[in-house]
C-alpha cells in the first residue's frame, strides 16, 4: 500500500481538520462517562437500514468502536472486527443479530427482534413495530442513509433518532439545518458536506473532462445530482444524465432484470461522446458486476470515478476519492449518541463533519484506459490495487 507521503497542490483544497463546524447552538457540554438508565436498565438500540450497503456496515462498526473507546461497551466484547465484516460482506442485519445474542457490558443491548430492512419488509408493519416498542424496549433509533432517516423522523417517535450516511440530509428534510439545529429535538443526522461537489473537483484537476456521463437511481438527492450539477456549472463541463426508476431487486430473478436494464443504460452512455464517468450511490450493489457493466466504458478509454464504496475499486472501477473518514465518523456518531444518553437533546447537536480525503486507485484499469499516471499523484494514493492485490 503506498501512504501518504505528502499533499500536493492538487489535494490542498480538499483537506479539511475533522471538526464539527458552528457548533454554536450545541447543548452544553454533558458528562458522558456510561451509565445505566434511571431505572438500572441498560439502554436499549434499534436498527433501520434501507438494504445490504458495505459502506454502512463498515460506518456501523466504527460506531461501535467508538463506543467502545468511550466505555459504553465493554473492552474485548465487540464480536467481530472491520476485517471480519470487509471479508465476509457482513450486513448491518446480521451485525445486529449477533449484537443482539452478545453481552456488550453494563450499559447498552441491541433490543431483540428490533432491526428493519425497508427495501425487504412491509414498511407499514415496520413502523408499527417501532412505535410500539418505542420508549419501551427500545430507547434510541440508529438509522443508515437517506430512505431510513427519513422513515424514522417522519414517524415523530418520542425517542432519539441518529441517522449516518445519508447524501444530503438537510435537502432530503431528514434535519432542517445543518448548523442551527435539526428542527425536531429527536432526529440528528450526521452531515459531509457538499461530498460529490469535492468529490468531481478532485477528479477534474487530476484529468480535466469535457463531458461527464452519470446515471441516477431513484432518488436525485440520495444520488447528489444537485452537488454533481453544481460541479458542473463551478468547473463548465456538460453532463449527460440518464434515469432508472426504483427497481425490486430482491429475488436473483429481479436482480438478473434489473442489471440488463442497467447494462443497456452503460451502452448507451458509452455512445454519447463522454470522456468520464462519475457512479453514484444505489446503482451497482453488488461489486463483483462492476467490471462487466462498464467494459463499453472502458473499449472507448472513459474512466469510472466512484462517489462511494471502495469495493468497487478492487473490483475494476478507476477511482475513489472518498472524504469520508470511517474511523473518525465513527467516533463522531459514537460521541453524540453518548452525549445523547446523558441528557442532551439530539436535535441541539452539532451534525456537520469535515473529513480529510483518502484516494483509492485501480493501476490495471488505468493502464488498460491509458489513463495518464503520474509519480506524484500516485504518491498520495492510500492504496493502489492490481491484479496481485493492493499496495
Amino acid at each position: 500500500m503506498f501512504r501518504k507521503q505528502n499533499f500536493n497542490i492538487l489535494f490542498m483544497f480538499m483537506i479539511t481538520l475533522c471538526v464539527c463546524v458552528n457548533a454554536s447552538f450545541c447543548a452544553e457540554d454533558f458528562n458522558t462517562a456510561p451509565h445505566v438508565k434511571p431505572d438500572g436498565n441498560k439502554y436499549n438500540f434499534a436498527f433501520v437500514d434501507y438494504d445490504e450497503y458495505m459502506p454502512s456496515s463498515r460506518q456501523f462498526y466504527y460506531i461501535l468502536s467508538g463506543l467502545e473507546e468511550l466505555g459504553w461497551i465493554e473492552r474485548g466484547r465487540l464480536p467481530f472486527t472491520i476485517q471480519n465484516i470487509e471479508s465476509s460482506e457482513m450486513p448491518t442485519k446480521e451485525m445486529f443479530t449477533v449484537l443482539q445474542n452478545t453481552d456488550l457490558g453494563k450499559y447498552i443491548t441491541f433490543a431483540e427482534n428490533a432491526f428493519h430492512y425497508l427495501a425487504y419488509e412491509d414498511q407499514k408493519l415496520a413502523a408499527e413495530d417501532l412505535i410500539t416498542r418505542s420508549g419501551k424496549d427500545i430507547d434510541l433509533i440508529i438509522t443508515s442513509g437517506t430512505s431510513a432517516g427519513l422513515f424514522v423522523k417522519n414517524l415523530a417517535l418520542q425517542i432519539p433518532m441518529v441517522d449516518y450516511s445519508a447524501t444530503d440530509p438537510v435537502a432530503s428534510g431528514i434535519i432542517d439545518s445543518a448548523t442551527e439545529g435539526s428542527g425536531n429535538k429527536n432526529v440528528w443526522a450526521q452531515v459531509e458536506p457538499s461530498l460529490p461537489l469535492r468529490q468531481i473537483k478532485y477528479y477534474y484537476s487530476v484529468q480535466p473532462f469535457k463531458k461527464m456521463g452519470v446515471i441516477i437511481y431513484g432518488d436525485e438527492i440520495i444520488s447528489g445530482l444537485p452537488d454533481i450539477k453544481k460541479s458542473a456549472e463551478e468547473i463548465g463541463f456538460e453532463l449527460v444524465i440518464y434515469h432508472i426508476d426504483e427497481q425490486p431487486r430482491e429475488t436473483k430473478e429481479e436482480q438478473a432484470r434489473y442489471y440488463q436494464l442497467v447494462a443497456d443504460k452503460f451502452r448507451q452512455m458509452s455512445k454519447e461522446g463522454i470522456d468520464s464517468f462519475f457512479l453514484t450511490v444505489d446503482l451497482i450493489n453488488e461489486p463483483e458486476r462492476i467490471l462487466a457493466l462498464v467494459n463499453p466504458l472502458y473499449d472507448r478509454n472513459i474512466p469510472v470515478y466512484l462517489m462511494d464504496d471502495v469495493t468497487n475499486i478492487k473490483h475494476g472501477a478507476l477511482m475513489l476519492i472518498s472524504a469520508y473518514d470511517y474511523e473518525n465518523v465513527g467516533r463522531f456518531v459514537a460521541d453524540t449518541i453518548a452525549k445523547i444518553l446523558s441528557g442532551a437533546e439530539a436535535g441541539s447537536l452539532p451534525c456537520v463533519y469535515k473529513s480529510a480525503p483518502s484516494i483509492y486507485f485501480n493501476y490495471d484499469t488505468a493502464m488498460r484506459i491509458n489513463y495518464p499516471l503520474k509519480f506524484e499523484f500516485l504518491a498520495v494514493c492510500d492504496e493502489i490495487f492490481t491484479r496481485e492485490g493492493s499496495r
